[in-house]
């Protein structure tokens, strides 16, 4: 074979092969979440994972999907070992050291506190959210690994008693909280709704307290790896312009 029919040989495998690459699926990693994220038969499911799947058939990206705990996505994001996404994420400066984010694709409602029914009063009580965290004599509870919003998450950092953690979903500390292991917790509105269908919940003995002056409801975005290319991000963008405005 001539030389110069081998190198358009190889040239042309070489583009197949790049052609191949580049249409490989992306992988997106969910947590379990539900209403937002969960996996029925096998497959992603919730409103957040419905809304995710549109935005890639409109970005024209095919996405391999995986349900992965949160703080393994977390740190397969920080490894930076391949090309993923993860849907649904805050955005903070920790994170925004190791991954590259979307534009927003959901705003969520404003948390309120679940509280044990024997300190709802005392909770009722504290005029300011901020207050709430700096009473030594309440015990908080929050999930590990996740975020409640940068101005929660500040406050619960330096919560005059540190907060007890469950380690797995809203159902294990909303039992813990049930049993008085911790006074309350902060669930978003989703979460509580979705808490209320679940038999196991109804016994618990547990009270909703709203604040006037709890956080605007955080916005999530499609976080990703800085392996995952710029341009793609750019066709996942527009396709958030173009299907989910409001969250902008």
């Amino acid at each position: 074979m001539p030389r110069s029919t081998r190198l358009l040989t190889l040239l042309a495998a070489s583009c197949a092969g790049a052609a191949l690459a580049q249409a490989a699926p992306l992988a997106i990693e969910y947590r379990d979440k539900p209403p937002y994220s969960y996996t029925v038969d096998g497959k992603p499911a919730g409103f957040l994972m419905e809304r995710t799947a549109k935005l890639f058939k409109r970005a024209g990206i095919e996405p391999r999907y995986a349900e992965v705990p949160i703080r393994r996505t977390l740190q397969n994001l920080q490894a930076n070992q391949a090309a993923l996404c993860s849907p649904g994420l805050y955005k903070n400066p920790e994170r925004e050291a190791f991954a590259r984010f979307s534009l927003p694709i959901h705003r969520d409602r404003p948390h309120v506190v679940l509280a044990h029914a024997s300190v709802a009063a005392q909770i009722r009580a504290i005029p300011r959210v901020a207050q709430l965290f700096a009473d030594a004599s309440l015990q908080p509870g929050i999930l590990d690994g996740v975020s409640y919003g940068s101005q929660l998450d500040q406050f619960l950092a330096t919560a005059a008693k540190p907060p007890l953690r469950a380690q797995l979903a809203p159902l294990q500390l909303a039992r813990m909280v049930g049993v008085r292991r911790a006074d309350y917790m902060l669930i978003d509105e989703e979460d509580l709704n979705w808490l209320r269908k679940d038999p196991e919940f109804a016994p618990l003995p547990l009270v909703r307290v709203e604040f006037t002056d709890m956080p605007r409801g955080e916005l999530r975005y499609l976080a990703c790896s800085l392996q995952v290319k710029p341009q793609t991000l750019d066709k996942l963008n527009q396709a958030i312009r173009e299907l989910v405005p409001e969250a902008e």
